[in-house]
């Protein structure tokens, strides 16, 4: 039988903001970096609801790059 569709790895939530989103709204961002100054760069840059909230649901840490960020914002969706 089929997998469905909502369970398959790679398939977002329609709400769910797709990562080049996320990583637009980061743009100029100094690494390391941590959650809520991620946070504060994402509105400045005019980030919507859905990546503001999905920053939100991340792990309060500092990030060392987009990459571990965008790692992060995956699992946390």
């Amino acid at each position: 039988m089929a997998q469905h569709p909502a369970h398959s790895q790679n398939h977002r939530h329609p709400d769910e903001p797709p990562p080049q989103e996320i990583a637009r709204a980061l743009k100029g961002a100094e690494y390391p970096m941590g959650k809520e100054k991620l946070m504060a760069l994402a509105k400045s840059n005019g980030a919507d609801g859905e990546v503001i909230a999905v920053l939100n649901k991340m792990t309060d840490r500092n990030f060392d790059s987009a990459d571990a960020v965008l790692r992060e914002a995956a699992r946390a969706e």
